[in-house]
């Protein structure tokens, strides 16, 4: 879409005070296009190149340092529970599917299932990727 004169006119009046966010707004264009037409205007001298640039992207704040480093905790015991099927679990045993990942499941581990949690405290551990 072309440029009036009316629009470049607003766009270098509005350019050194207002956001290039709302001066799309106002011009209701793309914010990409007024920052497009904002370097056209700097290569042809029409706008000056030491002028804020409002198209910049400000670079994210650095969270906190860690003063301390990540510690692996160990897995929680995996008691000794006989794996169980389908038919056999209900709300109280652990519903991890044994077996290899592209297999349909067929056993479980049926261990005791931590409270409102599907998974006994080794498994809820695993699918929480706590390592």
């Amino acid at each position: 879409m072309l440029w009036t004169e009316t629009e470049i006119r607003e766009l270098i009046t509005l350019w050194p005070t207002t956001s290039a966010s709302q001066i799309a707004r106002q011009l209701q264009r793309p914010r990409a296009a007024i920052a497009g037409k904002v370097k056209r205007l700097r290569d042809e001298g029409v706008l000056p190149r030491d002028a804020i640039n409002h198209c910049e992207v400000k670079p994210a704040q650095a969270g906190p340092k860690r003063s301390s480093p990540v510690t692996l905790r160990p897995a929680p015991a995996l008691d000794g529970t006989v794996p169980c099927s389908i038919l056999e679990l209900d709300d109280s045993r652990c519903r991890w599917p044994l077996g290899e990942m592209h297999e349909v499941a067929v056993l479980f581990c049926g261990g005791v299932a931590e409270t409102y949690c599907p998974y006994c405290a080794h498994h809820l551990w695993m699918a929480r990727g706590d390592r």
